[in-house]
């Protein structure tokens, strides 16, 4: 079976990183190196910054369903930029709220298989760990 490269982050209402994985190599980050930074600052081109924070505030505020897959570029450790395909999802959890997102370099994956990887790792994290 082939493996297929993925980010997984979850960001707390805030923007910054709760949690963090990734298999894509060009990332370059560890989660130690992210975890408690805000997404935005770290991540986000300066350029594209307020379109990507405004897909987050739908997706905190609840319309997710109409940002459920977003693509956006992505600042790697050594500086280059690669293009993701993101699934988000919110999550309330003790009534904090969270946006959860899987991504894929973009390779003009089908959504289905974006929509399956998400909530596959959806299911399998516990987010009773950052309440």
């Amino acid at each position: 079976m082939r493996h297929i490269p993925y980010l997984a982050v979850i960001l707390n209402e805030k923007g910054e990183i709760v949690d963090f994985y990734s298999t894509i190599d060009a990332i370059g980050y560890t989660p130690q190196e992210v975890i408690g930074k805000n997404w935005f600052e770290l991540f986000i081109d300066p350029v594209d910054k307020e379109k990507v924070l405004h897909v987050f505030k739908e997706i905190i505020s609840g319309n997710d369903r109409d940002f459920e897959t977003y693509k956006n570029d992505i600042t790697c450790k050594n500086g280059q930029h690669i293009f993701i395909d993101f699934y988000n999802k919110l999550v309330t959890k003790k009534g904090k709220k969270f946006t959860f997102s899987v991504g894929l370099e973009h390779l003009n994956y089908h959504p289905v298989l974006l929509r399956e990887l998400g909530e596959y790792v959806y299911q399998h994290t516990d987010f009773n760990q950052y309440l």
